[in-house]
């Protein structure tokens, strides 16, 4: 497998940054970040709601999970890429995952795999100079991603990262 710590995306936070013209800082905050054929399958069949994200698979590295017994049963719980974003982070122990639903996450705490989101990345990306703030691209996530996120935490992310609501 690939030298290093393997960084995994699931389908949400592709299109994320992808709608919003930014899934170049997924590269800049980690080189390389892979997605298992799940998650292009599902980025494809997601064209007409986000064209961004679904045009850039071809920009994408693709590894995906040998053990499908695994897969399988992490697809008891979750969607597929899901799933499979899982099970190779299982296969490749030391692997960060990529990962915005909560159902996932919960999995991912419960089986010892270290996970971020579409918002600690941003946070991360502007705490390393990256990005000049938060709350815009929180803004245009809402636009542009359909992405939702409750007002209780955007007050949060943006004390966190040391911005303000106005």
């Amino acid at each position: 497998m690939a030298q290093g710590r393997l960084i995994i995306s699931n389908t949400t936070p592709i299109i994320n940054f992808a709608e919003i013209g930014r899934l170049g800082l997924l590269g800049e905050l980690f080189g390389n970040v892979v997605v298992p054929r799940a998650v292009v399958d599902e980025l494809l069949a997601k064209r007409s709601l986000f064209p961004r994200a679904a045009n850039a698979v071809t920009s994408l590295d693709v590894v995906s999970p040998q053990d499908r017994l695994l897969v399988r049963g992490f697809q008891s719980v979750v969607h597929a890429g899901e799933a499979e974003c899982l099970a190779l982070a299982m296969e490749n122990p030391g692997s960060l995952l990529i990962l915005d639903d909560l159902q996932a996450r919960a999995m991912a705490s419960a089986n010892g795999l270290p996970f971020t989101g579409t918002i600690g990345l941003l946070v991360e990306a502007k705490a390393r100079g990256l990005v000049d703030a938060v709350a815009p691209l929180i803004e245009e996530l809402r636009a542009r991603a359909r992405f939702w996120i409750s007002a209780e935490l955007v007050s949060k992310v943006l004390k966190d990262a040391g911005e303000f609501p106005s």
